[in-house]
């Protein structure tokens, strides 16, 4: 089953402020929070921390 994960990036990868939202797909996976994987993700695609990646909304 896929998620619509919407999300917003609060830095740069050099760590200035940022405001940027976007939403994408993820395959859920049972027993694992998708959450956490999403945010993981995203920060590796921006190559950005994952604290700069804050989780929205949770669409099924």
């Amino acid at each position: 089953m896929n998620v619509k994960i919407h999300y917003r990036i609060t830095q740069d990868r050099a760590g200035l402020p940022q405001d940027y939202s976007g939403a994408r797909r993820f395959a859920l996976s049972e027993g694992i929070a998708i959450e956490e994987i999403a945010k993981s993700q995203l920060a590796a695609d921006y190559q950005i921390p994952t604290s700069a990646v804050e989780i929205c909304k949770i669409e099924h």
